[in-house]
C-alpha cells in the first residue's frame, strides 16, 4: 500500500501536463495535423516527406509540424492512459476496503479509456465545437478524480489531527468554486471554438475584431470568472483568517488557489484587451485546470482535517 499516493499523484502530474499538450494542439490548430485516428495518414509513425503520403492523400493536407505536435499529444494520452490503468489495478489490489480511493480510481480507468475513444470520433467530426466540449469536460473529470483520490491516500498514509475548525459552511462555497470553475472552462471552450468559425468567415479581421464577434458568451465569461475571483478571494480570506489550527495543506491551498485565480484573470484581461496570442490561450487553459484542482485540494484537506 506504501507508495500508491506518490504514484497516483505522478498519474496526476502527467494528466496536467497532457492538458497542457492539448492547449498547445489547440491553438496550433494541430488537431486534424493527423486526419486519421489512430494512425496518422495511414501510418503508425506520421510520415516525414510528401513521398510516404498514401495514394489517396491531397498532399495539401499534410503540414510536417502540425502533424507530428498531434502525434506527439497522442503518444503523451498512451502513456498517460497506461498510468492510469496501473493506479486502478494497483487500487483494485490492494485499496478494496477503500471506496473513496477505488472507485474513483476505477472511474478514471473507464473515463481515460472513453477519453481515448472520443478523441478518435473528435477527429472524425473535424472538432465540432460540441465534441471538443465533451473532451475538455472528460479531461477535468478525470484529473479531479485522480486528485481526489491522491489526497485520500494520502491522508491514510499521513493522518491529520481532527483538531481544526473552520468558518461554518466554508465547504459548500468551496464546492461551489469547483462547480463555478468548470462551468467557466466550459464558456472558454466553447468561446475558443466560436472564434474559430468566425476567423474561417472572417480571415481578414484582427483578433480583437475576432473576439468582439463573439457576442454575449464573451460577456457572461468575462462575468463569471470576476465572480469566481471575487468568491475565491472571500473564500480564501475567511479560511486563512478565521480557522482554528487550520491543516497546513487547507492554508497552503487557499492561497495557491488565490494566486491562480489571480494570475487566470491577469491573462484573461491581457486576452481581451490585447488580442489573443497563441501561448496566453495555452496558459489561461492550463490555470483554469490547475484551479480546479487545488479547489478540489483544499476541499479533501479540509474535509480530512475537521473530522468530516
Amino acid at each position: 500500500m506504501r507508495g500508491f499516493w506518490r504514484f497516483a499523484l505522478m498519474a496526476t502530474v502527467a494528466t496536467y501536463l497532457l492538458i497542457f499538450i492539448g492547449g498547445v494542439v489547440r491553438v496550433s490548430g494541430a488537431g486534424l495535423g493527423c486526419p486519421d485516428w489512430p494512425k496518422c495518414f495511414g501510418r503508425w509513425l506520421p510520415p516525414t516527406n510528401m513521398d510516404q503520403l498514401p495514394p489517396n492523400i491531397d498532399p495539401s493536407q499534410f503540414n510536417f509540424t502540425l502533424a507530428w505536435i498531434e502525434y506527439f499529444n497522442r503518444l503523451c494520452g498512451v502513456a498517460v492512459g497506461v498510468l492510469i490503468l496501473i493506479t486502478a489495478i494497483w487500487a483494485l489490489k490492494s485499496f478494496r476496503k477503500f471506496p473513496k480511493i477505488l472507485y474513483p480510481a476505477l472511474a478514471a480507468a473507464v473515463l481515460v479509456a472513453l477519453e481515448g475513444w472520443q478523441g478518435g470520433i473528435l477527429i472524425a467530426l473535424e472538432l465540432q465545437p460540441l465534441a471538443v466540449t465533451i473532451h475538455a469536460v472528460l479531461a477535468l473529470i478525470i484529473v479531479s478524480l485522480l486528485i481526489y483520490l491522491t489526497a485520500q491516500a494520502y491522508y491514510l498514509e499521513n493522518a491529520p489531527r481532527n483538531e481544526s475548525v473552520y468558518p461554518k459552511k466554508i465547504n459548500y462555497w468551496i464546492g461551489s468554486l469547483w462547480i463555478l470553475a468548470v462551468i467557466q472552462i466550459l464558456l472558454g471552450t466553447q468561446i475558443r471554438s466560436s472564434i474559430e468559425i468566425i476567423r474561417a468567415q472572417y480571415p481578414l479581421l484582427s483578433e480583437l475584431e475576432w473576439l468582439s464577434k463573439v457576442g454575449g458568451l464573451k460577456h457572461l465569461h468575462v462575468t463569471l470568472g470576476f465572480l469566481v475571483a471575487g468568491i475565491t478571494g472571500h473564500v480564501g480570506s475567511k479560511i486563512i483568517s478565521k480557522s482554528s489550527q487550520p491543516f497546513r495543506i487547507v492554508i497552503q491551498s487557499a492561497w495557491a488557489a488565490i494566486f491562480l485565480v489571480s494570475a487566470q484573470l491577469l491573462v484573461g484581461l491581457i486576452l481581451l484587451f490585447v488580442g489573443l496570442p497563441p501561448l496566453m490561450e495555452v496558459f489561461h487553459l492550463w490555470l483554469a485546470s490547475l484551479y480546479v484542482g487545488v479547489i478540489l485540494v483544499n476541499y479533501s484537506a479540509l474535509k480530512a482535517s475537521s473530522g468530516e
